[in-house]
């Protein structure tokens, strides 16, 4: 007897596997447009402040806002935000 197994649609780690091709493409596409260091910190910024897990978005927001903002808060005579 031979146990032959037939899958069907993707397993888990293809899935994943798909997806972060699909991360890298995005990347290439985004660094051959053509970013400076700190717009690249902003769209990694902007990203963050969008994922749906709290945890991340803090720890990642609350590293990146400094770098962001370091100038704003030397230069800081107004509370209007400008960024």
């Amino acid at each position: 007897m031979s146990s032959k197994v037939k899958i069907y649609g993707e397993m888990e780690e293809e899935k994943r596997a798909a997806e972060s091709i699909k991360a890298r493409e995005i990347v290439q596409e985004i660094i051959r447009f053509g970013v400076t260091q700190h717009q690249l910190t902003k769209i990694i910024y902007l990203l963050a402040i969008e994922l749906e897990d709290r945890t991340l978005l803090e720890t990642l927001s609350d590293t990146l806002r400094p770098l962001l903002f370091k100038d704003n808060e030397k230069n800081k005579k107004s509370s209007i935000i400008t960024e």
